[in-house]
């Protein structure tokens, strides 16, 4: 299934701006979900729906150093993103994964959410950027 989401926030910039439409697919429960892919979220935490970027996969460790993202100690090459001070260690738990806006320092994700770890049936789409 496609449909057209509305991007509602700055947390996405410069990849994404708000108001922007994007076509989106559908992610059924057996879809390969891979770092980097921007997804749709149904998010408990924010209250509405989101626009985020994959970052920490199922069992990974991420650790950010003033805004520098490592995955399971490697450092990750991020040319979307914005630079950010923000330091942090997080364990993502199975099921589950980490998501980041690409504007770091502009936007609510899982560094600063009660609960940071995004669960797979959260995830309904995945956005079709060229």
């Amino acid at each position: 299934m496609l449909w057209l989401t509305k991007v509602r926030s700055g947390s996405m910039a410069p990849t994404l701006t708000d108001g922007q439409l994007v076509l989106t697919r559908g992610l059924g429960t057996t879809s390969l979900v891979r770092r980097g892919d921007v997804v749709f979220v149904a998010s408990t935490e924010v209250g509405r729906p989101i626009t985020k970027r994959v970052i920490g996969l199922p069992g990974e460790s991420v650790s950010i150093d003033e805004g520098r993202v490592r995955i399971d100690g490697r450092p990750l090459d991020e040319p979307y993103a914005t630079r950010s001070v923000f330091t942090g260690a997080y364990d993502v738990p199975a099921g589950h994964y980490f998501v980041l806006g690409d504007n770091r320092d502009a936007s609510s994700d899982s560094r600063s959410w009660r609960q940071p770890y995004v669960d797979r049936a959260s995830l309904r789409g995945r956005l079709l950027l060229r």
